[in-house]
């Protein structure tokens, strides 16, 4: 099985920046921003392996905009990407409480 590109748009960059950021100072949680960041990296990796294989969403707002998810394994965040071939373009991450709908570009 051929695995996928990852690309992170800048401002899916800056999202994850942002959410990690606000974890470490203002939370003022190293051990919290070191487990998300983990999973974060990790779920790089699995959506490496599997992008392909990820069922398109039933939300219209993601349809519309050709958009997947991938919820992290440990933490209550998920990364929105698009398909193109064998390259999965990050677009985003998000709380999964967090009306990401209303966000994505």
């Amino acid at each position: 099985m051929k695995n996928y590109e990852v690309k992170v748009t800048l401002e899916a960059k800056a999202l994850v920046r942002e959410r990690l950021l606000y974890i470490l100072l203002e939370l003022q949680n190293e051990q919290a921003y070191k487990a998300v960041k983990a999973d974060y990296l990790q779920t790089l990796k699995r959506l490496s392996e599997m992008a392909g294989s990820i069922r398109d969403s039933e939300e219209s707002e993601l349809a519309k905009r050709n958009l997947k998810k991938i919820f992290f394994d440990k933490h209550d965040y998920l990364l929105l990407y698009r398909l193109n071939g064998f390259v999965a373009e990050v677009v985003g991450m998000f709380h999964m409480r967090e009306q990401y709908w209303k966000k994505m570009p």
